[in-house]
């Protein structure tokens, strides 16, 4: 959302194939993150992937992603 409480949505870029398909969710949320927060004053981010939400919330359960999760933690 924006500062007068619109709605703001972002798309993502043309990734090249990943590995899976939560490879593809986790790499749209860093780029869509990165973007936002360079031009946007948004703070919020949201997804409706289970298993992304999931790996945020308990990381080590999930050493595959390791260096993904450490940027988004950072972000």
């Amino acid at each position: 959302m924006d500062s007068g409480e619109n709605i703001q949505l972002m798309g993502t870029r043309n990734f090249s194939r990943c590995e899976s398909a939560l490879h593809s969710e986790v790499e749209a949320l860093l780029w869509v993150m990165e973007n936002l927060l360079q031009h946007s004053p948004c703070k919020s981010f949201g997804t409706d992937c289970r298993e992304l939400i999931a790996m945020i919330k308990k990381p080590k359960e999930w050493p595959s992603f390791a260096t993904e999760l450490e940027k988004i933690e950072t972000l």
